[in-house]
C-alpha cells in the first residue's frame, strides 16, 4: 500500500480542501526522526549521524522488498551480495542530498507537502477532496504514524526537486536517438548447426565415486528447509462486518453520498489502420501517405473486412490483430483520434484522421454510454465498499484482542468464531510455502518457522490487506536429504553435464572442418544446417533460450562466416551445442521509427539526465567527510 501511496504522491496540481489538511499537519507536525539516544552509529557524513536504528529499519525494508519480488532469494544470499553496503550507500546519499539542500536553500514548503499528500487519491473522499479521517485510517491500517509518512514524503520530494534542478540542462540530439533505435532494432538471419546432447547420453555411466563426490560438494542443493505447522486466524477488514447487517436504506444513503465513485465514463471499442507520417513530413511524403490511405479506403468500401485490411496494412506495433485497440476512454488517446472516435456510432468507419503518429482510419465496434448506474446495478459493490470501510474501523481492536488471547494461550478457533473469521491449520510447510498459503511477507514467514513449537507469535503479521494471528503447533529443523533419496537425481545431472561436454567437443571438431570440408552430408557428418530469420539483439535461436555472449558475437560478426567457437544452448529443442553464422542483416523498419521516435528521444534524454545526476552525486561524495563505523553490523556478520 505504501508503494501505491507514494506513487500517487507525484500529482501536485490537485485543488485541495486546505483547511482540513492543515488540521492534520498542525496536530502531528513533522516530528524528529534522528533519535541518537542509543549512541551507536553506523556512519557520520559531514558531522551528521546515521544511527544503527535508522540503518536497521532501512535494511529490513530493502530485504523484504527484494525477497517479495524474488522468492527464490534467501537472506544469506542478500548478505553475500552485500545488501548492507548498498543500503548504507543509499542512506549516505539521503544525508548528502539533505545537506546540499540546506546549503543551496532548496526546501519543501509546508504548502508543497500538503498539496502532495492531499493529491493522493487514497486519502481523498468521494468528492476528490483530502479527508483527515481517511488519511489517519489508511496510515493506521499500515501501522505508520502520520509524522513518519510526512517525513518520508518530504524527503522523497526534496530528492525529486534537486534531481529536476541538476538535470534541467540535459538534452540529446535527435540523431542520437535514431542511432540507438537502429542499433537496438537491427536483426540477423542466422544459420546454425545443432548437436543434441541426447546423442551422447546413453553411453555415459557415472561412477559411485562421482555420485558421492557431487553430493558432498553440492549439499546445499539437497537442503530440506525448516518447516512449521501453523494454527492461524486470518483477519480481513471486509470479514469483520457482514453485508447482511447493512440495511438497504443505509446502503442507498451511502451510495448517494459516494456517487462519484460509481460514475462511469463513456467508452468506445475501436480498431484502426495506421499509415505512419511524421508531424514535420514534406509535401511529397504527405501526398504519398494520402494516396496509400485512399487505396485502403477503397479496399474497405469494396466489401473487404476492416480486420483483414488492417492486418494487411498495419505495421508490427500499430495495433493488435484486426487493428484492435480495445476499449478507450476519453483522455486515453491523442485529441484528434479521440474526437473522431467518440463522434462515430457503433459500426461506423471514419475518414482519415491526422495525428502526430500519422493518418488513421478508425472503426468503432461498440460503445458504452457514461453516467451514473442505478443503485441496484452496483448494490453489491456498495455493500463491499461499506463492509471494507467499517471493517477497517474495527480492525485494530479485533487484531489486538486476538493477539492478546493468543499470548494467553486461548484457542484461536474460539476467537475466530467470535468474530466470524477464517481460521485453520496449515500443516507442516516451509517458509516459501507459508508465504503462498497465508499471504504473509518473506519476513513474516521467517518469523513463523523461527518461532519454537508450542509458542504464539506475539504480533499480527501483515498479509496483503489482511493480518494473520498465528501459533506454531509443530516445527521441524532444516536438514539435508540423504544420498540414497537423491541418487537418481544426481545421476541425471551428471549424465546431462557429461553429455553436454561431449556435444561441445563434437561441435568444436566439426568447426575445425567447416572451413575446409565441403558442406555436403559428408562434410557435415550428416548434420543439418537450419536457418532462423530476424534474430533480435539478445535474442535466441528458434526455441533455444537466449545466450547473451552468442547474440553479442552474432551482431559483431560479418555475414557468411561461422563463429569460431561453439555455444552451449538449452530449450524446447533440448540441450546441446550450436555452431552459428550470420546469413544476412535486416535493417530496422522505418515505419516503426516514426512511431517510437518520441519514446526513444525521451529515453536518451532521461539517460543523459541520470548520468548528470550521478556525476553530481559523485561530486558531493568526493568532497564529503564520510566515516563508517560498525562494518560488521553493516555486513550482517554473525547475524
Amino acid at each position: 500500500m505504501l508503494e501505491y501511496i507514494r506513487d500517487k504522491s507525484q500529482s501536485l496540481g490537485v485543488k485541495l480542501a486546505f483547511v482540513l489538511i492543515i488540521l492534520v499537519f498542525v496536530f502531528w507536525g513533522v516530528g524528529n526522526f534522528n533519535d541518537r539516544s542509543a549512541g551507536t552509529l553506523v556512519a557520520v557524513v559531514n558531522g551528521d549521524a546515521i544511527t544503527m536504528r535508522e540503518f536497521e529499519s532501512a535494511y529490513r525494508n530493502a530485504e523484504e522488498n527484494l525477497l517479495r519480488n524474488d522468492p527464490s532469494l534467501t537472506r544469506e544470499q542478500l548478505k553475500e551480495q552485500q545488501l548492507g553496503r548498498q543500503v548504507l550507500r543509499d542512506l549516505v546519499t539521503q544525508v548528502l542530498l539533505s545537506q546540499e539542500a540546506v546549503r543551496t536553500g532548496v526546501t519543501i514548503t509546508p504548502l508543497e507537502l500538503r498539496m502532495a499528500i492531499g493529491g493522493i487519491k487514497s486519502f481523498q473522499n468521494e468528492n476528490g477532496q483530502f479527508d483527515p479521517n481517511v488519511y489517519t485510517r489508511v496510515l493506521a491500517a499500515q501501522r505508520m504514524a502520520p509524522a513518519q509518512f510526512e517525513h518520508d514524503t518530504a524527503r522523497d520530494m526534496l530528492r525529486q526537486k534537486i534531481y529536476a534542478m541538476v538535470t534541467a540542462p540535459a538534452w540529446a540530439d535527435p540523431a542520437e536517438a535514431q542511432k540507438r533505435f537502429e542499433f537496438l532494432r537491427e536483426k540477423r538471419d542466422v544459420d546454425y548447426i545443432f548437436i543434441d546432447s541426447a546423442e551422447f547420453a546413453p553411453s555415459i555411466k557415472p561412477t559411485e565415486e562421482e555420485v558421492t563426490g557431487y553430493y558432498e560438494s553440492n549439499k546445499a542443493q539437497f537442503a530440506v528447509p525448516a518447516k512449521a505447522d501453523i494454527s492461524y486466524v486470518l483477519v480481513n477488514p471486509q470479514d469483520l462486518v457482514k453485508a447482511s447487517s447493512i440495511s438497504s436504506a443505509e446502503a442507498q444513503k451511502w451510495y448517494e453520498e459516494n456517487a462519484a465513485r460509481f460514475e462511469q465514463k463513456e467508452e468506445v471499442k475501436v480498431a484502426h489502420i495506421l499509415v505512419p507520417l511524421a508531424e514535420d513530413a514534406s509535401a511529397a511524403e504527405v501526398k504519398k501517405a494520402g494516396d496509400q490511405v485512399a487505396k485502403i479506403e477503397a479496399e474497405i468500401k469494396s466489401g473487404k473486412s476492416f480486420a483483414a485490411v488492417a492486418d494487411e496494412h498495419n505495421g508490427p506495433n500499430a495495433a493488435g490483430p484486426g487493428g484492435e485497440l480495445g476499449w478507450v476512454k476519453r483522455s486515453m488517446t491523442v485529441k484528434p483520434f479521440e474526437d473522431a472516435a467518440f463522434a462515430l456510432d457503433a459500426g461506423q468507419v471514419s475518414a482519415p484522421v491526422r495525428t502526430q503518429f500519422g493518418l488513421h482510419i478508425i472503426k468503432v465496434e461498440e460503445k458504452k454510454a457514461g453516467g451514473l448506474p442505478p443503485f441496484k446495478q452496483v448494490e453489491a459493490q456498495v455493500l463491499a465498499a461499506m463492509t471494507q470501510e467499517q471493517g477497517v474501523d474495527k480492525l485494530h481492536d479485533v487484531v489486538d484482542s486476538l493477539v492478546e488471547d493468543n499470548i494467553l494461550g486461548r484457542p484461536l478457533k474460539q476467537g475466530a468464531e467470535k468474530y466470524g473469521l477464517k481460521w485453520g491449520d496449515t500443516g507442516l510447510l516451509s517458509a516459501a510455502e507459508l508465504e503462498k498459503t497465508l499471504g504473509v511477507t518473506a519476513a513474516g514467514a521467517a518469523t513463523l518457522v523461527g518461532t519454537p513449537a508450542g509458542n504464539p507469535v506475539d504480533s499480527a503479521l501483515e498479509a496483503g490487506k489482511s493480518y494473520v494471528v498465528a501459533r506454531v503447533i509443530k516445527s521441524e529443523p532444516a536438514t539435508t536429504a540423504p544420498l540414497e533419496s537423491v541418487k537418481d537425481q544426481i545421476v541425471k545431472v551428471l549424465v546431462a553435464q557429461k553429455a553436454l561436454v561431449a556435444a561441445m567437443d563434437a561441435a568444436a571438431q566439426l568447426r575445425k572442418e567447416l572451413d575446409t570440408a565441403p558442406l555436403g552430408a559428408a562434410g557435415l557428418k550428416g548434420r543439418e544446417i537450419k536457418n532462423v530469420k530476424g534474430v533480435e539483439r539478445n535474442g535466441g535461436l528458434a526455441s533455444f533460450a537466449p545466450d547473451t555472449q552468442m547474440a553479442a558475437a552474432l551482431f559483431e560478426a560479418k555475414a557468411g562466416q561461422w563463429l569460431p567457437v561453439a555455444y552451449a544452448v538449452e530449450g524446447d529443442n533440448g540441450a546441446g551445442a550450436v555452431l552459428v553464422r550470420v546469413k544476412g542483416v535486416q535493417a530496422p523498419d522505418a515505419g516503426e521509427w516514426d512511431m517510437v521516435k518520441d519514446i526513444m528521444g525521451n529515453a536518451v534524454t532521461r539517460d543523459r539526465a541520470d548520468a548528470l545526476f550521478e556525476m553530481f552525486m559523485q561530486r558531493l561524495a568526493s568532497g564529503a567527510k564520510i566515516e563508517v563505523y560498525n562494518e560488521d553490523f553493516v555486513d550482517r556478520k554473525n547475524m
